[in-house]
């Protein structure tokens, strides 16, 4: 399985409503770098990025537009 990346952010909190909201939607959510940036948080250039399965790409980008 493929991932890509949907949204970033220095903070995972930002993150995690989203990632909740798709996987009540049926979609796989995995946060790459979460613990990075909780051992570097002092370090700005790490980010946080949620991602998805490839082919749930451009319904779980529908669900964050429709969610916002």
């Amino acid at each position: 399985m493929s991932w890509v990346t949907i949204k970033e952010s220095h903070y995972e909190s930002d993150l995690l409503v989203l990632k909740s909201k798709l996987e009540s939607e049926g979609i796989k959510c995995f946060l790459k770098n979460e613990s990075t940036t909780q051992v570097f948080s002092h370090i700005a250039t790490f980010t946080v990025e949620l991602q998805v399965p490839a082919e749930d790409e451009k319904r779980a980008l529908e669900i964050i537009r429709a969610a916002s």
